[in-house]
C-alpha cells in the first residue's frame, strides 16, 4: 500500500527545487531561514524541560577548568550553562544572524573574555585549542531528520575533542506510534466546507509530513510505539537510512498516520524526549499521514517501511505500509 498519492510527486520536485536554489544559487543555507529568528529563539529559551535537562547534564558534565565547544550556539544558554558548570572558556559556534544576540548576551553578562563567539559553519572553522566536552542542541523533531546533526557533530567531535572528550548528548532512540485522531488525522476541515467539496484538499493534507502538536491531544494508539533508529553521537558518523518497523496492532481502529520523536541521553541519568505521552517541548511531534486511513484489527501486524531520504541535511519522508498478518490468522474485510 503506498501512502503518498502519486498526484503529489509533482509538488514535492517543485519543494526540492526551490529549496536547492537557495542553497546553491542564493547561497543560502536552509538554517538561516529559520534558527536566526529571535521568534524561534523565544520558543525554545521559554521550553524549561529542554533548558532544565541541558543545565543538569552539562552541570554533571562539564568540570572545573574545562574548554567546551558549543555547537549551534543559539543565544548562547549553552555556553552560559557551561561556564555555570566551572568551564574555562567556551568555543560558541553559531552561524546565523542569531549571532548577534548572543554577542550582546555575552557582553551583558560580563562573558566577553570567557566566551569566543564563531559566526560560521562548524566544519569551516578552526579552534586554537582542543576541547574536553562537546555541547549541542541541534537535535529536531525525530532528532536528526532537519539539522543534519549526526555529521556535524561527527566532523566536531573529529577536529575539536581531546581523546576521551566528552559529549551532550550522548545518544537517542527514536520511536514511531500508528494513531488515529479527530484531533489531527487528516486535518480538522470536513469534507463538505461552506457547501464545497474539499476531499482534494484534505487528500493532499494527507499526503503532507509535518511537525504537530500532539501532546495532551486525544489519539487511539492502535499499539505499543515502537523502536526505529538509535543514534549514537559518540561514535556515529552517518544518517540513518532506510528501515522496516513492525506493529502488533493491541486496539481497533484507523490508521491516520504514524506519530515520531525521540529520546535522547544527555548524560547518564539525564534524559530528554518529546514524546505525545509527555508534556509539550518545544520540538512538538513528527506526524506521517495515511491518506487510505485503512481500518486495523487487534491480532494484526503492520509493517512500516520507511527512509529519511536525507539531502542537505533535511529528510524528505518516503514511507509505505503493509499488512502482515500471520499465516492462519483470519483478516477481517477491509472497507
Amino acid at each position: 500500500m503506498t501512502l503518498i498519492p502519486d498526484g503529489i510527486a509533482t509538488a514535492r520536485r517543485l519543494r526540492k527545487l526551490r529549496r536547492w536554489f537557495k542553497r546553491h544559487i542564493l547561497k543560502k543555507a536552509w538554517m538561516l531561514e529559520g534558527f536566526g529568528s529571535p521568534f524561534a529563539q523565544e520558543e525554545m529559551l521559554l521550553d524549561k524541560i529542554r533548558c532544565e535537562a541541558y543545565r543538569e547534564a552539562i552541570r554533571r558534565t562539564v568540570k572545573t577548568g574545562d574548554v567546551v565547544v558549543d555547537l549551534g550556539a543559539g543565544t548562547g544558554i549553552l555556553s552560559f550553562f557551561a561556564l555555570q558548570a566551572g568551564a574555562r572558556h567556551v568555543y560558541a559556534i553559531e552561524m546565523t544572524g542569531i549571532a548577534d544576540a548572543a554577542a550582546e548576551l555575552i557582553e551583558a553578562n560580563g562573558y566577553r573574555d570567557r566566551i569566543t563567539l564563531i559566526r560560521k559553519p562548524s566544519n569551516r572553522t578552526r579552534l586554537p585549542e582542543p576541547c574536553d566536552v562537546l555541547v549541542t542542541e541541534t537535535l529536531s523533531t525525530f532528532c536528526f531528520d532537519t539539522e543534519n546533526t549526526i555529521e556535524f557533530v561527527a566532523d566536531a567531535r573529529e577536529r575539536f575533542l581531546k581523546p576521551g572528550g566528552r559529549i551532550v548528548p550522548e545518544c537517542a532512540d527514536t520511536f514511531f506510534l500508528p494513531v488515529s485522531s479527530e484531533a489531527f488525522g487528516l486535518g480538522s476541515l470536513p469534507p463538505r466546507f461552506y457547501d464545497l467539496d474539499y476531499r482534494p484538499f484534505i487528500k493532499r493534507l494527507a499526503s503532507e509530513y509535518r511537525r504537530l502538536r500532539a501532546s495532551g491531544k486525544p489519539f487511539l494508539a492502535l499499539s505499543e510505539p515502537a523502536a526505529c533508529y538509535h543514534v549514537d553521537f559518540r561514535k556515529d558518523t552517518q544518517n540513518p537510512g532506510k528501515s522496516f518497523v513492525p506493529f502488533r496492532v493491541t486496539s481497533d481502529g484507523r490508521l491516520d498516520g504514524f506519530l515520531g520523536w525521540f529520546e535522547a541521553q544527555l548524560c547518564e541519568g539525564v534524559t530528554l524526549s518529546n514524546s505525545p505521552f509527555l508534556p509539550l517541548t518545544s520540538w512538538w511531534q513528527l506526524y506521517l499521514p495515511v491518506a487510505e486511513q485503512p481500518q486495523y484489527h487487534a491480532g494484526q501486524t503492520m509493517l512500516l517501511c520507511m527512509d529519511p531520504n536525507i539531502v542537505d541535511g533535511e529528510a524528505e519522508w518516503k514511507y509505505s505500509v503493509q499488512l502482515a498478518t500471520p499465516v492462519g490468522t483470519p483478516v477481517p474485510s477491509q472497507k
